[in-house]
């Protein structure tokens, strides 16, 4: 019975540890080496950069705040980079 009780607790804490970073995560575009703009969710703008796959050197991250919000940017290609 204590194991029951064990395994529950453990399982319930990795589900709900999650959560918050779940929740707190947010759309940003970035552009990619090929001149691509496209997008990558993250917590912060800063893990954005860390973690966009492709992102160009000089890219920074533009923060999307609704599925309208893109302005018709993601998908184009910025010439340039």
């Amino acid at each position: 019975m204590k194991k029951i009780i064990l395994g529950t607790g453990l399982t319930m804490s990795m589900v709900f540890g999650a959560l918050p970073a779940i929740a707190d995560a947010a759309t940003y575009a970035y552009v990619n080496f090929s001149g691509e703009v496209r997008t990558h969710e993250a917590s912060s703008p800063a893990s954005a950069i860390i973690n966009a796959p492709g992102i160009s050197t000089h890219s920074g991250v533009m923060l999307i705040n609704s599925f309208g919000d893109n302005g018709g940017v993601v998908g184009n290609n910025v010439f340039g980079i």
